[in-house]
């Protein structure tokens, strides 16, 4: 899942690539920054 700096707008990464094959832009408004959504729950690490 992409959001897009600009619109706000939350896609995957096969919808982006229906409409440019090669440049990761955004499907909405075509704005080429990008941030990834990560998930919320942080992962958990067991210490030794």
């Amino acid at each position: 899942m992409y959001v897009c700096v600009r619109c706000g707008y939350v896609f995957t990464k096969e919808e982006m690539e229906e409409f440019f094959r090669r440049d990761f832009k955004c499907p909405r408004c075509g704005y080429r920054i990008l941030r990834k959504v990560r998930k919320e729950v942080p992962k958990r690490v067991k210490a030794v």
